[in-house]
């Protein structure tokens, strides 16, 4: 009977080897181990595994990261997983190319289950992780949204719609940035245009909403 190779990258090797002694247990199963991306390197150097479970803290620069690298160099089908899944991370190792996500805490019929099941060609995504990443897809369409709006700007216009979130009035935002007010009021009535807002205050709104939505992935303008 032809059994399937299962690569478990984990740094922690007390976990490793409970996951390995589960499914040694199974007499369809051949368990390798790994405890950082380099050591998952020297296994696919010397035999590709059919199943990898990556931990999304893989040391040296994540799961995600070893999910790419495994995708692009190997057959293997890649399953991540974490105790505490966020949408950002289990949409993150979608989109790396990983079959499925579980958390660590699944039950151990439930990953014999799973391994099989990706093994056949299967996702491996429980209801509760499938509703986290349509979730972080919805975050994702609002964020390429708000960025598209912001786009439409000029730097000059950014420039004016951050001053007007912090509440400046045109006489203070003219002698800031050293142009006539009449040059402020026409970038504001440009800025509520291109932004389809009514007033001031909800294009100040507008501003802190965005940086905060965007925060940390990548600069307003």
């Amino acid at each position: 009977m032809s059994r399937t190779k299962v690569l478990v990258a984990d740094p922690f090797a007390i976990f490793r080897a409970g996951v390995r002694n589960l499914l040694r247990r199974e007499s369809d199963f051949v368990v390798v181990e790994a405890g950082d991306l380099s050591a998952v390197q020297n296994v696919v150097a010397t035999r590709c595994p059919d199943i990898a479970l990556i931990d999304l803290e893989l040391p040296p620069v994540g799961g995600v990261a070893a999910v790419q690298w495994l995708n692009e160099h190997c057959t293997a089908h890649t399953i991540a997983w974490s105790f505490e899944p966020t949408p950002e991370s289990v949409l993150g190792a979608v989109r790396a190319g990983a079959n499925g996500y579980l958390r660590k805490d699944i039950a151990p019929e439930g990953l014999i289950r799973s391994v099989r099941g990706v093994a056949r060609g299967e996702a491996a995504l429980s209801r509760d992780l499938a509703t986290l990443m349509i979730e972080a897809v919805h975050r994702l369409s609002d964020r390429e949204g708000t960025r598209d709006r912001l786009f439409a700007l000029s730097s000059r216009e950014c420039e004016i719609l951050e001053h007007l979130a912090q509440g400046a009035r045109n006489r203070q935002i003219a002698s800031e940035l050293t142009i006539s007010e009449f040059t402020v009021k026409r970038h504001v009535q440009n800025i509520l245009g291109k932004l389809e807002l009514r007033s001031r205050r909800e294009a100040g709104e507008f501003y802190r909403a965005a940086n905060a939505d965007l925060a940390g992935v990548g600069p307003l303008q």
